[in-house]
């Protein structure tokens, strides 16, 4: 029997972790069990935090919103929304997510095709988690950060 051809059950508060930087990611689907359909997971975020503008070159990316208030930016938009919030980033658009309240949020993140959760093991089993390992494993998952503006000129500088 193929992994996708029975029911994939996970009790609330369960599925394998992944941790990184503090970070304890949940994952609730795996591209294992989903034929490599599916990658989902779910993450306590804490407040203010979030990733910087970045692009996948190879997944889409939704969000839930199970708990706290979020800024989203995906390509020139920026929305927020609380529980219940959905959205979607497709695949090479910058994109971004920030826990704009005062307490953790939560996020049901999927991701398509299925695979994310091997950027999330590398990340985690780095033996030295700085910038250069990091853009390290962001290259080889087709990951890109994306530099912030550069501030505007005015006539005197």
């Amino acid at each position: 029997m193929k992994p996708s051809d029975h029911v994939h059950f996970v009790p609330a508060g369960e599925g394998p972790c992944i941790t990184y930087t503090g970070q304890v990611i949940h994952v609730k689907l795996s591209a294992a069990e989903s034929n490599g359909e599916l990658t989902v997971i779910e993450d306590v975020i804490a407040p203010q935090a979030g990733p910087p503008l970045h692009v996948h070159a190879r997944e889409n990316e939704t969000y839930y919103v199970l708990e706290g208030e979020f800024e989203f930016t995906c390509g020139d938009d920026r929305v927020r929304g609380g529980v219940g919030t959905f959205v979607f980033a497709p695949r090479g658009v910058p994109h971004r997510y920030q826990n704009v309240g005062t307490t953790p949020g939560k996020l049901l993140f999927g991701f398509t095709p299925g695979g994310i959760e091997a950027f999330f093991t590398d990340m985690g089993n780095a033996p030295e988690l700085n910038p250069e390992t990091m853009y390290q494993i962001m290259a080889k998952h087709q990951i890109t950060l994306v530099s912030p503006p550069a501030a505007p000129r005015t006539p005197e500088s």
